[in-house]
């Protein structure tokens, strides 16, 4: 199982709620196992950047992260949120059985 984890901060507070609803879109990809979009609490209390939503989609193998990132709903999230952004820091990782 991978793991795929997307962090994300918006250029204007203005456009949070927009730049979530265009994430919420890849919940329907049928390539993720599961899927979530959660907001930041900011309850860090180190000082630095921190993104505005987290974005974590489990997908069964390599093939389906690369299905996942093909299907028409991720360029479809990208052409909403992309334009609204500021960061974008991705990470993928496998989860042991």
């Amino acid at each position: 199982m991978i793991r795929h984890i997307a962090f994300f901060s918006a250029l204007d507070p203005a456009h949070l709620d927009e730049i979530e609803a265009g994430l919420w879109i890849l919940k329907d990809n049928p390539h993720a196992a599961t899927f979530a979009v959660h907001r930041n609490l900011n309850l860090d209390e180190i000082s630095g950047p921190q993104p505005d939503f987290i974005v974590m989609a489990d997908l069964k193998d390599e093939a389906a992260l690369a299905a996942y990132k093909a299907h028409p709903l991720y360029a479809e999230s990208i052409r909403r949120v992309r334009p609204l952004r500021d960061v974008r820091m991705a990470a993928d990782l496998h989860l042991p059985d």
